[in-house]
């Protein structure tokens, strides 16, 4: 399973939080889910320590003494578009970039499930490839982690290519998470300038795999790169791990940097960092969830 019942559980108190006012969410709280005469039923969720009060089923706490939410439904809500790179790049590491992604994935895409915004998902290289239709409803969870298990790393990404053919095919804007190593031979501007002038609220998460942030080998290797097939041989010195360590550094910064620029959320993860604590610490913390 992509995902276990105790990771799920540690995120039932998560839910997304967008900062831009889109169709169907005001500012600050979704309108996907609120009590109205207007709205219709849809199901009940545990209460969690500042929720609205006025939202609680007191049928159901006298009859199972335990406080529950009414949820209801809008014919609008909160769209989170999920996009998985999937080029031949995401194989490296323990557990596998793809692999990591794609819990990563998951677990966005249960809790926006959860709360019944609306969800998809694509992996991508050159292209997307394949796709998850938007869904709500946490009956959709199943589906949902399928398909991102099914998920293989292969050929190289053409980053701008994919985020132009999302904003033709995007019906709506809503929060976008790209999820990714970032290390595209063309770099990631124009790709993630082309989502932010779609309106997307953009995340980007860029995962890299713990040799990839501290690597420990040392002598005379050849080096192929798995998507262009370029050979180079090194001699791997500590002098060269510094230089190393030093350009990775400033490659995450000005990424880093360039999110902050164009009002996107930025969190970098290692790959060995469970899906739960990536979602409900590192993107708590930079506002993503609450």
């Amino acid at each position: 399973m992509l995902l276990s019942p105790a990771q799920l559980k540690k995120l039932d108190a998560v839910s997304l939080h967008a900062r831009k006012a889109f169709t169907g969410a005001s500012r600050g709280e979704k309108r996907s889910v609120k009590r109205g005469s207007s709205v219709e039923f849809a199901d009940f969720r545990s209460y969690n320590a500042g929720d609205d009060i006025r939202r609680i089923d007191w049928n159901a706490y006298a009859r199972f003494d335990k406080l529950y939410l009414k949820m209801f439904l809008e014919e609008e809500d909160l769209d989170l578009t999920l996009l998985i790179d999937a080029s031949a790049s995401m194989q490296f590491g323990d557990p596998p970039k793809l692999r990591a992604a794609s819990q990563i994935a998951g677990a966005l895409g249960y809790i926006g499930l959860s709360n019944f915004d609306r969800v998809s998902a694509s992996f991508f290289g050159e292209t997307l490839r394949g796709g998850f239709p938007p869904s709500r409803g946490k009956a959709a969870t199943g589906r949902l982690f399928r398909f991102l298990e099914a998920g293989e790393p292969s050929g190289k990404a053409d980053f701008p290519l994919v985020c132009k053919r999302l904003a033709l095919q995007a019906k709506r804007s809503g929060i976008a998470v790209v999820v990714s190593d970032f290390l595209f031979a063309e770099g990631y501007e124009t790709g993630l300038k082309t989502l932010a002038a779609r309106g997307f609220e953009t995340t980007v998460v860029q995962l890299l795999s713990r040799e990839e942030l501290e690597p420990t080998l040392t002598g005379d290797f050849k080096l192929v790169d798995v998507e262009d097939r370029t050979v180079r041989e090194v001699s791997v010195s500590a002098s060269l791990l510094r230089a190393y360590k030093k350009n990775l550094d400033d490659y995450t910064t000005n990424l880093r940097k360039f999110c902050l620029r164009y009002g996107m959320n930025y969190v970098l993860a290692p790959g060995d960092t469970p899906a739960e604590d990536v979602v409900g610490r590192m993107m708590r913390a930079s506002g993503v969830v609450r």
